[in-house]
């Protein structure tokens, strides 16, 4: 049986698109996003993400996307899969609930499971992984 593990690091965003799409004079926004991350830590890595967004009059919103999670976890290199759904607000702030997607784990990582997430200050963001490898 294996043991949970609590990865920590800081995540640092390299690049990020954004996409208005079905808009309305006067309602909330929705919007496409897509991008790329640098994860360090326990975690050491990159990610590709994509994803939808909801922005509210006050610029705060929620947003969920999918990430294709790719490094070094624990002494094993592989890559998996981070569903993503979470909340901003208009000053930059940022969190988000995250779970592995069952089955999406490859070379070292295969088999992997666990949730966590992050919480962003604006300029500097934080995350927490508890997972479980076979």
């Amino acid at each position: 049986m294996s043991e949970t593990t609590t990865a920590t690091g800081a995540i640092e965003s390299k690049s990020w698109e954004q996409t208005e799409y079905a808009p309305v004079p006067g309602a909330p926004a929705l919007a496409t996003a897509k991008g790329y991350d640098r994860y360090r830590g326990d975690l050491d890595g990159d990610a590709d993400w994509q994803g939808l967004m909801f922005a509210g009059p006050d610029g705060s919103g929620t947003f969920h996307s999918l990430q294709r999670t790719r490094g070094t976890l624990g002494g094993r290199t592989g890559s998996f899969v981070l569903e993503l759904n979470g909340t901003f607000a208009a000053t930059g702030e940022s969190r988000a609930d995250w779970r592995i997607v069952p089955g999406s784990g490859t070379g070292d990582l295969a088999g992997i499971t666990g949730t966590g997430g992050y919480e962003s200050g604006g300029s500097s963001a934080t995350y927490t992984l508890i997972y479980r490898l076979p």
